[in-house]
């Protein structure tokens, strides 16, 4: 048995992750997107990508707590990962501008 095999074997709701993660990867609602991802993580929780994934589309949300500690999930299991690090900066960035604002008010 290969490692996808391996990885994608177990089911949730039915659905193996590679099924749950296909759904989200052509789903356009970021609440539905991040349920979905939910289920792959619960498949595979040492996921990275799909730990990143989750964390855009918390940032589309402008929920960035939440984008942050996916991206740090992200990035605990794969510290070398380019594209999470950045996407984690933004968020930091992002938060502060609304925090600066909310500050302002």
């Amino acid at each position: 048995m290969g490692f996808l095999d391996r990885l994608f074997k177990k089911k949730i709701e039915g659905k193996t992750a590679e099924e749950w993660y296909r759904l989200a990867t052509s789903e356009t609602d970021p609440e539905k997107k991040i349920e979905y991802f939910d289920k792959v993580l619960k498949l595979k929780p040492d996921f990275a990508g799909v730990w990143n994934l989750r964390g855009l589309e918390y940032v589309i949300l402008k929920r960035y707590e939440e984008a942050i500690a996916s991206f740090d999930k992200a990035l605990e299991i794969r510290p070398v990962y380019p594209e999470a690090r950045y996407n984690k900066e933004d968020a930091e960035t992002e938060l502060r501008k609304m925090e600066m604002s909310e500050a302002k008010t």
